[in-house]
């Protein structure tokens, strides 16, 4: 049975089974178009999949010829020009074509050149050889060698369309076995498909997406950076986009799609991206008169150059679909990696690094947030004293909770003031600054009296009434911010000088 023969069934799909055996002798070519996600199977993956069949296909450790057939599940197509492209279900076929290169080398399906499953990222690379060399490592075994015969069992239902949007409404709505798809990868395939008519920009969209992606899954650091480009999206920018409007909750999956995907805007001509006012995009930046007392713009555009940093973006502009959607996600990434990981800015990796001390990962997280929309609006103005009222905004409601939980950065927000939303709003630094030292009153910690025991344990006397011992977690809030800010001074300061630390240090 050839793909021509699954042709059968109605306009809007085909719908059919094959058997993989009569897939793999057929003629027809299969391919993986360039907005696919990387080929993301691992040994794990493997290791189930043969366990399965084990169970499956033998009895009393040899090939039982009457087990029934083996349903691997729905592979999606579309016929596009000719071509079919496979659109759900590379992973399992993809998985089935090692298998056979391995176990079959010389006459395997692959050596016949049947296939285009071009795979160009370094994340579809590592896989393709770590399961390589585990299907390697067992050659000989039972399932390889009957793979010649378990192949001729095992069956997929295929569905073919020649409408591209039916074929990712499909997509859109599948998983494949075992691997749930992360939001990126859906974010990929469907602006992807609005470059489907210019090959030139999708190919290299494609592959600086994936170049992206992959970097961001391999800075893995010891301090509590996002691990992934997923976790930007959902930890950094979706959160940035909503918490500054007060919207102050986490995202479901639906929402994520809907702000990324279906929300994202449309113009008539696909290379021409709309900018909106911004640090970067601002027609001028004052007006003086002249001696003809006429108003004269003093410009200050910063041409985009080559920098991912500079392209003319705010965090908060609606995005466009297609182009639009894959610069912005190049200028924020490159935008928090400048700031975190590649630690440019320098007078904050300081603070910074006493807050990767103090502070979990929710409030962690926060702070990166704060630090990026703020970069965004404002540059490097008056960024130091920025991230330490910032830090003194959170380290307020770090002393009055025993715990910091995932609801506390929300609770904070609502409670002391919603300074995303101040600064989204905001025109000048000094309105930001000022709102933060006013979040928290200058007597905040009075009261409290801070005195260091013997035995190195901080204890609190309330009004000289009550004693009790800091939690572990307060009393090293209490002592590293003192040590920041005070260094090798040893007497007993109280927390109710803060405000006066910081501006000590920013005077220096």
């Amino acid at each position: 049975m050839d793909l021509d023969t699954v042709e059968n069934a109605t306009k809007l799909f085909e719908v059919g089974t094959i058997c993989i055996y009569d897939l793999f002798e057929s003629d027809t070519k299969l391919i993986i178009p360039d907005y696919q996600r990387p080929y993301v199977w691992n040994k794990e993956h493997i290791t189930e999949l043969l366990n399965d069949w084990n169970d499956h296909f033998f009895k009393d450790n040899k090939f039982n010829d009457d087990a029934i057939e083996y349903f691997m599940g729905s592979v999606m197509i579309h016929k596009n020009d000719g071509k079919y492209e496979v659109i759900d279900g590379q992973q399992r076929l993809t998985t089935l074509l090692i298998m056979d290169y391995v176990w079959n080398e010389n006459n395997s399906v692959l050596s016949r050149g049947n296939f285009d499953f071009n795979y160009k990222s370094k994340v579809s690379s590592n896989h393709i050889k770590e399961n390589r060399n585990l299907l390697k490592s067992i050659r000989g075994g039972l399932i390889s060698k009957n793979f010649n015969k378990i192949i001729q069992k095992l069956v997929f239902s295929f569905i073919i369309t020649e409408n591209e949007d039916n074929a990712f409404v499909f997509f859109d709505s599948q998983n494949n076995r075992g691997v749930p798809l992360d939001e990126v990868d859906f974010f990929k395939s469907y602006h992807l498909r609005e470059l489907n008519n210019y090959e030139e920009y999708l190919r290299f969209f494609a592959k600086k997406f994936d170049r992206i992606n992959s970097l961001n899954n391999a800075k893995i650091h010891n301090e509590p950076n996002l691990k992934s480009l997923n976790e930007l999206f959902i930890k950094q920018l979706w959160r940035i986009r909503f918490w500054s409007k007060n919207k102050l909750w986490f995202a479901s999956r639906k929402s994520l799609l809907d702000t990324f995907q279906k929300n994202t805007v449309v113009f008539e001509t696909v290379d021409d991206i709309k900018l909106y006012p911004s640090f970067n995009n601002t027609l001028g930046s004052s007006l003086k008169f002249n001696k003809q007392m006429q108003p004269e713009l003093n410009s200050r555009i910063r041409l985009y150059g080559s920098e991912s940093i500079d392209i003319p973006f705010t965090i908060n502009q609606p995005i466009q679909k297609g182009i639009g959607f894959f610069l912005f996600t190049e200028k924020y990434t490159a935008l928090f990696n400048y700031i975190f990981r590649e630690k440019k800015v320098e007078e904050i990796n300081p603070i910074t690094s006493l807050i990767y001390e103090l502070y979990n990962d929710y409030f962690i997280n926060l702070y990166q947030m704060a630090v990026v929309m703020y970069y965004d609006k404002f540059g490097e103005q008056q960024i130091e004293p920025f991230t330490k009222w910032f830090e003194h905004f959170m380290g307020a409601f770090r002393m009055n909770r025993s715990s910091i939980v995932e609801q506390s950065p929300i609770v904070l927000l609502r409670v002391y003031g919603n300074i995303l939303q101040l600064i989204q709003q905001s025109y000048l630094t000094s309105e930001v600054l000022s709102a933060l030292k006013g979040a928290v009153e200058e007597n905040y910690y009075e009261g409290f009296i801070y005195k260091k025991l013997e035995n190195g344990d901080i204890t609190i006397h309330f009004d000289d009434t009550l004693q009790t011992k800091l939690s572990p977690a307060r009393q090293n809030y209490y002592q590293c911010v003192r040590i920041f800010y005070l260094k090798n001074i040893t007497t007993n300061y109280q927390l109710t000088e803060k405000q006066n630390w910081i501006n000590g240090s920013l005077a220096k």
